[in-house]
């Protein structure tokens, strides 16, 4: 892994990084190969066919980083790729966060240590005053990452999308900054 622009260490082993665009081929590659997992519940997959469309989001995290748009990151195990997660959205004072997991990782708790180092990021260095997370109601897995960490799921849901061909709710979950302790 070529060095990072910004990088959030979480412990020897794992970190948040804003990777270069150096990097776009290598995550491309990684998306590539596990598409069948990833299309469950991410509508965005099947859009990447080329490197360069990896490039491009690259470019556009760099970009609304630096204009405090968003603060979405890719987790690393060893140094290696392993999930994209962080804040997809900044608005006063609301961050939203969003993620996906390689499926080599799935059933290691990485996602909910990732997802905890961004709600300290949140609301400790951004100064957020909420975070919500979002995810397809028949999605269990991502769904228990919000409950696991102190998230107030909210009475109604989002409109239906369709994810992989077929309708799914959305979820909708949040954590007030007076309802979060490290």
């Amino acid at each position: 892994m070529t060095a990072p622009h910004f990088e959030l260490k979480i412990d020897d082993t794992l970190s948040l990084v804003l990777p270069p665009l150096q990097a776009a081929s290598e995550i491309f590659n990684l998306i590539d190969a596990d598409k069948d997992h990833l299309r469950t519940w991410l509508p965005w997959v099947d859009s990447v066919t080329i490197p360069a469309d990896t490039c491009k989001n690259l470019a556009d995290r760099i970009e609304d980083f630096q204009t405090k748009k968003q603060a979405a990151f890719y987790g690393t195990v060893d140094g290696e790729y392993a999930a994209s997660v962080g804040f997809i959205s900044l608005i006063d004072g609301v961050g939203e966060i969003g993620y996906w997991l390689f499926s080599y990782h799935s059933g290691r708790g990485l996602m909910t240590t990732f997802v905890k180092k961004c709600i300290e990021y949140g609301f400790e260095e951004l100064n957020l005053n909420q975070i919500v997370i979002k995810c397809a109601e028949g999605n269990v897995k991502s769904a228990a990452i919000p409950q696991r960490l102190g998230f107030t799921q909210c009475n109604e849901t989002e409109p239906a999308r369709i994810r992989n061909g077929t309708d799914h709710n959305t979820l909708v979950f949040t954590l007030d900054r007076n309802q979060w302790s490290t």
